[in-house]
């Protein structure tokens, strides 16, 4: 009998239509981060896509941001927001365009999926920023982590239908969390479909590493503190109220999984306290990426 994580790889792999990140976009995070990159080759590289550079100075302008001035060029973008932040945009707009509006059916909501991504993205950003004494990883990076944590999930709803949703039936049916769900279910979790989905993105690993452990971070073989980061945002976004669903049981958290994370018990409380003011910048980011 064959292992359930080979079944997985013959049906991701005969997905003739599987998101691959645009050729753009690539280059893009491999210039941004890269050693010796600088704004003026990033700013170019921007500008060769009309469509790309319309959609950076948008965000860039959008109330999530909130710059004192406009910015009115893809070249002031580069430089008032910097790399790191550019990095942030180009691969948040790609992910948007590449998994489009829809609706989700009964049993996935795919506006509450997108607005729990970016809490989460949101909230790994306020940790790493509030931690950044004790963490080594850049705050963008954590956003980065926290928007694509999920992301199997959207690539199973849209193209492994019949899987997912009889795995989110069962976690209805069971009250147990959809990664557990997904486990009992079919033999494979939304992680390990992110794991595929990524593998060629040539993403850098203290973002790729979180799509693929947050449920386990105790298994990182490294980046195990952003790991444990993007673990705890997740169940910090389901506090919040952010959650994929109301009909499925939130993640829990894993015993362990704060010990490196000095003082992340005190970062969530002042979190908690901020992110009802904070919660404004993810409609106004969802509001500009979405707008065509």
């Amino acid at each position: 009998m064959r292992e359930p994580k080979e079944v997985l790889q013959d049906k991701v792999g005969g997905i003739i239509n599987l998101p691959t990140l645009p050729s753009i976009a690539g280059r893009l995070l491999r210039t941004i981060n890269s050693a010796d990159s600088s704004a003026q080759e990033v700013a170019g590289l921007i500008c060769q896509d009309p469509s790309l550079s319309a959609k950076v100075l948008r965000l860039a302008n959008s109330a999530f941001y909130g710059m004192p001035r406009t910015i009115t060029s893809i070249s002031n973008a580069v430089v008032i927001l910097g790399l790191k932040v550019i990095n942030t945009l180009v691969l948040s707009l790609t992910v948007f365009d590449m998994f489009p509006e829809r609706c989700g059916g009964r049993l996935f909501n795919r506006e509450a999926f997108w607005r729990h991504s970016l809490g989460c993205a949101l909230i790994a950003k306020m940790l790493a920023r509030k931690m950044q004494n004790r963490v080594l990883f850049d705050e963008e990076v954590a956003f980065c982590a926290g928007l694509l944590h999920d992301i199997g999930k959207v690539v199973m709803e849209q193209y492994l239908h019949p899987d997912f949703h009889s795995a989110l039936q069962h976690a209805q049916d069971t009250e147990m969390p959809m990664h557990e769900a997904e486990f009992e279910m079919l033999g494979y979790m939304h992680t390990d479909v992110a794991e595929w989905l990524t593998a060629n993105w040539k993403l850098p690993g203290e973002i790729h590493h979180p799509l693929y452990y947050h449920h386990a971070p105790h298994t990182a073989p490294e980046h195990t503190d952003i790991v444990a980061l993007c673990h705890f945002a997740d169940i910090l976004t389901y506090e919040l109220g952010l959650k994929v669903d109301e009909k499925y049981a939130p993640p829990q958290l894993v015993s362990g999984s704060l010990d490196q994370l000095e003082d992340a018990a005190a970062a969530a409380e002042a979190i908690k306290a901020d992110f009802p003011s904070e919660l404004r910048k993810i409609e106004s980011f969802t509001a500009a990426a979405r707008q065509h």
